[in-house]
């Protein structure tokens, strides 16, 4: 089973699910925990290979393989309904969770959100994937971070990516970077069914290889909104950490139970 972090503050709160991205682990969010534990109990999972998650055996990784995993963690900690927060690739297995458990989940909050690559980064992925014996796969993604994140207010998000993704070791990077291909397959698994389970976007206007096709997706959805944080670039829930916290709590607090009250934090673990 796939390793987790809980805080939980009482039965009668909302869960929220935190999902992170490629080459991290739940230690991305550490920005968001002091404000969202004040009113949900957390439930932070490290996708396979990643943190203290082991990696699954496998040869290939699949969205719906790894998005499996996840609800089973939820199942064994008996949450029935849910919300949850995914950031970069998390947002892959939050559509994908869309897909398999609407019935479950409260609300989505998409940070970063990937649907698709845009031409060029797509392309980038691609010839990376295929050239992978020929170099060694951290100069690959050393450059796709910088080309991902840019600016100089992104080089402390682009230091975590790098250093967190070295952890993974080249044959578990190598699974994670084919499944990162197309991302659009879960975004579509999605789509195929009819919801009406409120999503919210959140990109950073720099945010450059997402932000059209996270704005798209929410324009064509008529349970979606979307937020553009200025002078925040891929890593919105570091690079402007106040401002996601805000909208993000705004919007999920339009979507929590009625009994969703105020309570003393009693278990964390």
């Amino acid at each position: 089973m796939l390793d987790y972090k809980k805080s939980i503050i009482s039965p009668n709160h909302d869960w929220i699910v935190f999902l992170h991205g490629f080459g991290g682990n739940h230690t991305i969010f550490y920005k968001q925990i002091e404000q969202y534990e004040k009113n949900y109990n957390l439930l932070f999972i490290d996708l396979p290979g990643h943190g203290t998650s082991t990696a699954l055996a496998t040869l290939d990784h699949t969205v719906e393989k790894i998005t499996k995993e996840i609800i089973k963690v939820i199942d064994e900690l008996a949450i029935v309904e849910f919300h949850i927060v995914g950031f970069s690739l998390g947002t892959i297995f939050a559509q994908e969770m869309i897909a398999e458990a609407q019935d479950r989940i409260k609300s989505v909050v998409l940070a970063g959100a990937v649907i698709k690559w845009n031409w060029w980064s797509k392309l980038l992925v691609k010839t990376s994937y295929q050239v992978r014996f020929l170099a060694p796969y951290m100069i690959f993604y050393k450059i796709f971070a910088l080309l991902m994140m840019p600016r100089e207010n992104h080089s402390r998000s682009r230091n975590i990516f790098i250093k967190e993704a070295t952890k993974l070791g080249r044959a578990e990077f190598m699974k994670w970077a084919k499944l990162a291909i197309k991302p659009e397959l879960a975004y579509q698994n999605a789509t195929k069914i009819s919801n009406s389970i409120p999503k919210l976007y959140v990109l950073g206007r720099d945010d450059h290889m997402f932000i059209q096709s996270a704005a798209h997706a929410a324009s064509i959805d008529s349970y979606a909104e979307l937020e553009i944080i200025e002078e925040a670039g891929h890593v919105c829930i570091i690079e402007k950490a106040i401002e996601f916290n805000r909208v993000s709590l705004k919007f999920l607090k339009q979507h929590q139970s009625e009994s969703n009250d105020w309570g003393i934090k009693r278990e964390i673990g």
